[in-house]
């Protein structure tokens, strides 16, 4: 079967992308099952432009001309909108994000921004001949933002390379600096929280005086949670490391001994996958779509999403046990088999419209 995958995600930035990432992962799956993949993507970043920008003229860009020889098109979050419902091919929207979840928690520009795009979003679930998305928290805030039959919404992970984790951390040379050392990746937005974390460090150092916490990531939050950093007195305690290429990613997993990102809204969270490829145990908020991979005292520790002294207590439970942090681990290593990209694209393939059923349908 030929398909068309389109997303707004460059070619450019692979490093810390979860679209790239799961994109990426999925062409390869379904080309392992033999289907013939083209992804339909710009060749360059938004520039100037602003991302809202320079997303919306990528999809004004792109027509039915675009996907003729595909017999299934799949676009990611809002991605291909305009085309939703108006092709003989059947279009798949695969969300990962959801827009309109995600600028609850937002503030200013970038939740205006988010809302904008969650309109488009909108119109493409509720016109796309099947939506599907990542997680069951996922599902319900589909159906509730957007008022889309859950009948209609089918639930498909995100898939993660993990030959190639394996490989990458069998070659990794980390630099060993600190011990004990917490790692956060994350994109630098309200919603991920990292607040939360810092004044958890803050607390932490006075029981483990040598802790440092990583953090990998950029965002609109960097400035000000570089000031809070400050004004906690943590110092040496934090690093911020920025945005890195996927060799330095790979480094920063697998010098760490906990990984953490306490989300107040997480659709799925490559992340916290990559840290289970990596073998790290995962702590991290109930509430959100990581309650379905992280069991709590199995592969990780779950705790609520405001409480700074017991994700400080968690981290301190974890650091202090290196044997219970190897079963962790050993066990998230042992999970994320299940998402294996030629699994993950059988589960897609069971779960979209066949083009003949389609066009019958049509």
């Amino acid at each position: 079967m030929q398909m068309a995958l389109i997303t707004a995600t460059p070619q450019t930035v692979e490093g810390g992308s979860g679209t790239y990432v799961a994109t990426a992962a999925l062409k390869q799956g379904l080309e392992q099952l033999g289907h013939e993949i083209r992804v339909i993507r710009p060749s360059r970043g938004p520039g100037r432009l602003g991302y809202t920008v320079h997303r919306f003229a990528f999809n004004w860009g792109i027509g039915p001309a675009d996907v003729a020889a595909a017999e299934l098109v799949i676009g990611f979050d809002m991605d291909g909108y305009r085309l939703a419902g108006g092709l003989d091919a059947p279009f798949v929207t695969y969300i990962h994000g959801q827009l309109a979840d995600e600028a609850r928690f937002e503030r200013g520009a970038v939740a205006a921004t988010m809302r904008l795009q969650a309109r488009a979003e909108r119109r493409s679930a509720r016109r796309a001949d099947r939506v599907v998305t990542v997680s069951e928290y996922s599902r319900r805030r589909i159906a509730e933002h957007y008022e889309v039959d859950p009948a209609h919404i089918a639930v498909v992970p995100p898939a993660l390379d993990a030959t190639r984790w394996r490989e990458a951390l069998r070659d990794a040379r980390p630099l060993r600096e600190a011990w004990p050392l917490v790692l956060c990746v994350a994109r630098m937005y309200p919603r991920k929280n990292i607040t939360l974390l810092l004044r958890a460090t803050a607390l932490l150092r006075e029981r483990l005086p040598e802790v440092v916490l990583e953090i990998v990531g950029d965002g609109p939050e960097r400035p000000r949670l570089e000031r809070l950093a400050r004004s906690l007195d943590l110092g040496r305690h934090v690093r911020f490391l920025g945005q890195v290429d996927f060799r330095a990613l790979v480094e920063a997993y697998a010098r760490c001994e906990v990984f953490c990102l306490p989300s107040l809204q997480e659709g799925f969270g490559m992340v916290y996958l990559e840290a289970m490829a990596a073998g790290k145990p995962v702590i991290a908020c109930r509430g959100t779509a990581v309650e379905e991979l992280v069991e709590d005292g199995v592969n990780g520790l779950l705790v609520p999403p405001g409480d700074e002294r017991a994700l400080a207590a968690a981290v301190e439970r974890l650091l202090r046990d290196p044997e219970g942090c190897r079963a962790m681990g050993e066990a998230n290593r042992l999970r994320v088999a299940n998402y294996a990209p030629g699994a993950v694209a059988r589960q897609f393939l069971d779960a979209v419209p066949k083009p003949e059923t389609a066009r019958e349908e049509k």
